[in-house]
């Protein structure tokens, strides 16, 4: 069975506006906010109220303008913190996914709705983009590819919510079809196999410390490369049949 290593950039980039409209629905509701956070604060026996800076005494001229600074706790608390953590976490979600969204326009030809509401003529254009931009991979031809796809299999099409289950559909259900449509396995491949984060790489940095141990001094790569994916990949190595995993592994065994 097909899995996607990753999760599809189309559903990220739906929970990256949605994460956007939170914050600002947030500033607007700083009140709230403020008394969930004083009730943790008092379960936790730590300050729950602003703390009062005395406003300095100054002589002023005639001519000197007022000195407008916040002198409130809450008051300040509220621009200084609060809303600047908000607007650093926008900026930074902005910067961080916008290769992302880049790429998911790039791939809106093999999108399902794209797929179901384009006309031949704009869907024709975003494959052309897309096989320009991904000419090692992906052929000249697949434009061509990608209209007959949708003409074969038009009523199939408007059933698949996402790219994974129309992948499934193509490579899994139509198997005798996948060599027809190659270029277009190919796209949806490639769209699916692309990292949404460094998640995956950095699990396996983490985990390599708690494996290479120096009483596994002598382990080989194979080894070691196989207990790292056992241990990142752990939830997913819990739900294996371990019978079925020893008669495999005694089958192949005997073969030898």
């Amino acid at each position: 069975m097909l899995q996607a290593k990753e999760v599809d950039i189309h559903k990220t980039v739906g929970v990256l506006q949605n994460t956007v409209q939170a914050l600002s629905a947030y500033r607007d509701d700083f009140d709230r906010v403020k008394r969930t956070a004083q009730n943790l604060a008092e379960r936790r026996a730590a300050q729950s109220e602003f703390t009062e800076i005395r406003k300095r005494r100054m002589k002023r001229h005639f001519d000197e303008l007022q000195d407008e600074r916040l002198s409130d706790g809450e008051s300040r608390f509220r621009m200084n913190v609060f809303n600047a953590s908000l607007d650093l976490i926008n900026s930074q979600l902005a910067q961080r996914f916008t290769s992302m969204r880049e790429t998911n326009k790039l791939f809106q030809a093999i999108h399902p709705g794209t797929l179901n509401r384009a006309q031949d003529d704009a869907l024709h254009q975003h494959a052309q983009r897309l096989a320009d931009h991904y000419s090692r991979d992906v052929s000249p031809s697949f434009p061509v590819q990608l209209l007959a796809f949708r003409a074969c299999f038009k009523t199939e099409l408007a059933k698949e919510p996402s790219v994974e289950d129309m992948t499934k559909m193509l490579i899994v259900d139509h198997s005798s079809m996948a060599a027809t449509f190659s270029e277009v396995c190919t796209a949806l491949l490639l769209y699916l196999t692309i990292p949404v984060t460094v998640a995956t790489a950095e699990r396996s940095f983490s985990k390599l410390k708690l494996i290479k141990t120096y009483l596994r001094s002598s382990m080989g790569q194979e080894g070691l490369s196989g207990l790292a994916t056992l241990s990142i990949e752990n939830s997913r190595a819990r739900k294996l049949d371990l019978s079925s995993v020893v008669d495999d592994f005694a089958e192949r065994k005997a073969l030898r």
